[in-house]
């Protein structure tokens, strides 16, 4: 019987069997956090891409729909508010103007002006509404019964995409609000804009890009003014 010299070393054949330590070592649970938390830290970020992006879209299209509706109604002066016959044809002539622009209007509809007088359409998000634009300031001139008027867009739902709002007056420069102060919003009857309190309050603090209307609320202007 072949017998190995002592201290001499075990030949490969002889060792296959033998325990060997594993060649890579198992993965750490910590491994697996850091994976878990890159993916939800990926799509938190997709999520507030996914929201910003349809923000934008509800807002354009509120802010495109109340420029649209300013020039029609701009058509149409003076504007018979007691005649539901106008209510209907600023509807049409909005709708043609917004297929011209190719702005969706599939979800337009009237809506009953929740002012004394006014016209007001909805889509999924905004309220759209053209009303008479009373001055608020103190010492206003006496009016001789033919008021300008206003458009304004705002948010339908505190809960949704539409932030905004935008201010469309026929005698003033557009602008817009982030809805800050005032929290316009037409599902809360004591949240829903007064007619003429959006304009710039002449109080000395005149801005370039902005101004502090009778609401208190804080307006940018869409474009700015010639120096």
């Amino acid at each position: 019987m072949h017998m190995h010299p002592v201290g001499s070393q075990t030949p490969a054949e002889d060792r296959d069997d033998e325990p060997t330590l594993p060649v890579r070592p198992p993965h750490s649970p910590m491994t697996w956090y850091v994976l878990l938390g890159l993916s939800l830290l990926a799509g938190t970020f997709s999520l507030i891409v996914y929201t910003a992006e349809r923000s934008a879209r509800a807002e354009t299209r509120g802010d495109q729909l109340a420029g649209l509706l300013l020039e029609e109604a701009r058509q149409m002066v003076p504007l018979e508010w007691n005649a539901p016959w106008l209510h209907h044809h600023l509807h049409a002539r909005l709708l043609a103007a917004a297929l011209r622009s190719n702005i969706f209007v599939g979800d337009l509809e009237l809506r009953e002006a929740r002012t004394a007088v006014g016209f007001a359409f909805c889509n999924k998000h905004y309220c759209i509404e053209v009303r008479p634009s009373p001055r608020a300031e103190p010492d206003a001139e006496p009016d001789d019964g033919d008021v300008s008027f206003e458009v304004l867009a705002f948010p339908r739902s505190v809960i949704g995409p539409a932030r905004s709002v935008f201010f469309h007056p026929e005698d003033a420069d557009s602008s817009y609000s982030r809805n800050l102060q005032a929290g316009y919003v037409d599902e809360d009857a004591s949240k829903y804009p007064v007619p003429g309190f959006l304009h710039r309050r002449n109080d000395g603090h005149l801005g370039v890009w902005d101004y502090r209307g009778f609401d208190d609320e804080r307006w940018l202007l869409r474009e700015r003014p010639a120096q």
